[in-house]
């Protein structure tokens, strides 16, 4: 099979390309949201984000602008016994002859604080001269839960770009709600994004600014405050028609606490601060008729939770190590079996257990086996659906399964 042959099943939407376990900001704003203050509803375990770099579309590619994405695009499957990891995103945007364009979105993603759901209607004006300036809202049957994003993309003729937005999250709060809960200070997130296109090069970034919050939970008598910041970087040279080698880093930086509104019970107080660096690195090779490639993954998490551990160590600590190989091969009826196999290293241990009374300490290797069946829906758009019924190596159990659709409009 020639490189030429399968472009239409190695050119995924930058939200698969960038790392589906941690959703920071490479497939747009990652706004502040009520819910988070709650944090995960679930539990990590050693396997948990060796899990999810399986669920990755592959191989990793160049960062598209997500305003050009009309389709429907998503990753799902169990990532374990009892949970199931979603990561999709839909998205309609209609021009018209006049310059002005309607769209709706909807995401389904998960962050560290967990699963999460976005659906906005958007509308704006469109230029000739390749920029947008949009109003999009998330609206829900509550008026007291309405975010607005103002959105702003400039497109170039060598294919670069950049975007921007302010996001207003549950603008309408303070005046709407039922309950007598306050904000006290509204949230607020920056985002701005950009890609740069040389002769056989790419480099593209993003960040991520939730602005501090601080919100009165009248309920529970108690205040919380929080804030996080988010930054990526990716470069990809393509090296003739020989091979390609692509580099993506990120980062995150977050702060929560809470204290007694009545300033009466310190067992109300607690402070989060939480640190995420990943790194990814992909070598493949074109020129090879089963496109060989290999690529490696470090995660790097830390959560210093008062509730749970005191400030010397951390209540969520992750180092961990994948490397994986992957091959691909033709089948009848414009098919493509893609086996990748993965292994690597963690070390974990979690002082925060939502479902279970007892830390959990571990460290070891780990291997995993995915077949990767793909098969094709439309050779006119390159549509195609993946099945990927997976293997754990290291205890040789059924290790999940998995569908990623790609399905342009």
């Amino acid at each position: 099979m020639t490189y030429r042959r399968i472009t239409w099943l190695t050119t995924p939407l930058f939200l698969l390309a960038a790392n589906a376990q941690a959703a920071l900001g490479w497939h747009g704003p990652e706004p502040f949201r009520l819910e988070r203050l709650e944090g995960r509803s679930f539990d990590y375990n050693n396997e948990s984000f060796l899990q999810r770099l399986s669920f990755t579309e592959q191989p990793l590619q160049g960062v598209r602008p997500l305003w050009q994405q009309n389709g429907w695009y998503g990753s799902g499957g169990s990532s374990r016994g009892k949970e199931f990891y979603v990561h999709s995103l839909l998205q309609q945007r209609l021009t018209f002859d006049a310059p002005v364009f309607l769209g709706v979105r909807h995401k389904r993603s998960e962050d560290l604080d967990g699963a999460y759901d976005r659906t906005l209607f958007g509308a704006g004006y469109q230029s000739e001269q390749h920029w947008d300036l949009g109003l999009w809202g998330e609206v829900n049957s509550a008026k007291e839960d309405m975010d607005l994003q103002l959105e702003a993309n400039r497109y170039f003729a060598d294919g670069s770009w950049v975007s921007g937005a302010l996001v207003f999250t549950d603008v309408f709060y303070n005046n709407k709600t039922y309950s007598d809960n306050r904000y006290q200070r509204s949230p607020l997130t920056l985002y701005a994004a950009g890609s740069k296109l040389f002769s056989s090069q790419q480099l593209s970034g993003f960040i991520n600014l939730n602005l501090q919050t601080r919100f009165a939970n009248q309920e529970l008598q108690q205040l919380f405050s929080d804030e996080q910041y988010s930054a990526g970087i990716s470069w990809q040279l393509l090296l003739g028609q020989n091979a390609r080698f692509t580099v993506e880093g990120q980062g995150l930086y977050g702060r929560r606490s809470a204290e007694d509104l009545q300033q009466q019970s310190p067992d109300l107080a607690w402070q989060l601060h939480r640190r995420f660096q990943q790194l990814n690195a992909e070598w493949q090779w074109l020129s090879l008729k089963q496109l060989p490639a290999v690529g490696v993954q470090a995660n790097r998490l830390d959560e210093k939770d008062s509730r749970f551990a005191n400030t010397d160590r951390a209540a969520e600590y992750r180092r961990e190590a994948f490397a994986y190989v992957r091959l691909e091969r033709s089948l009848t009826a414009g098919g493509v079996w893609r086996p990748t196999l993965y292994a690597g290293y963690a070390h974990v241990g979690s002082e925060f257990r939502q479902h279970s009374d007892e830390p959990l300490k571990d460290h070891g290797w780990l291997a995993k086996l995915s077949p990767n069946f793909i098969w094709s829906l439309s050779a006119q758009t390159g549509a195609y659906v993946l099945i990927n019924p997976t293997v754990k190596l290291h205890n040789l159990q059924f290790g999940g399964g998995n569908i990623q659709v790609y399905i342009p409009f």
